[in-house]
């Protein structure tokens, strides 16, 4: 009987350190989210991470991809292009069996907090371009994965050039923009996500701290625009994955995404 484990979060206030509990239950008794008919919802984004070996992401990690499910459910779009970026920033970062960095998301962070203490925006369009194309390449291995999970077991994740790759960034000033700019219907997920995400910041761990940076930059303010303009073209890929057939879905998110930027 295959288990499933059970991440709970618990926080007693908006900057608590979360706890988080595992729960180890027969599969039997794990209740999946319901078709709500949306493109992005939690029973999409739960049909789209099953592609992944969950059993070896980290308890704050898993804590987070539950958080995206519910975000999936709220109906704002702001909430529904989060709930997309996040579940593909989520696949991309466990998508590879060894770990690559998280230089040009880190990039991307400091460069949107520096802009909004300096107003100078052109380091931010240079920084979400190269963003995007990291991004694209996270697009192919999920993919991969998702055609050919064995494959993906000694693939390397994409890497770039930049001090200790990119796990020291805006960590704070990146979540007060992302808190700042959520829905008022789900800034409270949002904020549980804030916790997660700081334990993954501060892990020692190198897939816990890139995934710590990809959710964090595909939470952006200026990603989640972009994300609201290919919504579309998102919900698309996340719903072609659990056939293995989302070729052609990944091209046309990843031509949006070159348009958007």
């Amino acid at each position: 009987m295959l288990p499933v484990v059970l991440v709970l979060l618990a926080a007693t206030s908006a900057l608590a350190a979360p706890g988080a509990y595992l729960n180890i239950i027969s599969i039997d008794e794990a209740i999946p989210p319901k078709d709500s008919g949306r493109a992005v919802s939690a029973f999409r984004i739960d049909q789209a991470t099953e592609i992944a070996n969950q059993g070896e992401a980290s308890a704050y990690l898993l804590t987070f991809e539950q958080i995206i499910k519910d975000l999936g459910n709220d109906s704002n779009k702001v909430s529904q292009a989060l709930a997309a970026a996040q579940a593909i920033g989520y696949l991309g970062a466990v998508s590879s069996g060894v770990p690559g960095d998280s230089c040009a998301a880190a990039d991307l962070i400091n460069a949107v907090v520096a802009a909004s203490r300096s107003g100078n925006n052109q380091a931010v369009r240079s920084a979400t371009a190269k963003f995007v194309s990291y991004l694209s390449s996270l697009i192919d291995n999920i993919v991969e994965l998702s055609v050919n999970s064995e494959s993906m077991r000694f693939a390397v994740g994409p890497r770039g050039n930049c001090p200790a790759g990119g796990r020291n960034y805006q960590f704070e000033a990146a979540w007060d923009s992302i808190l700042a700019s959520a829905p008022a219907s789900s800034v409270h997920l949002v904020n549980e996500q804030y916790c997660a995400a700081k334990r993954l910041y501060k892990g020692f761990s190198v897939v816990s701290n890139n995934a710590g940076a990809i959710l964090t930059a595909v939470s952006l303010p200026s990603v989640n625009l972009a994300f609201q303009n290919v919504l579309p073209q998102a919900a698309n890929f996340l719903a072609a994955l659990p056939s293995g057939n989302a070729g052609s879905a990944a091209s046309a998110l990843k031509q949006a995404l070159y348009n958007s930027v």
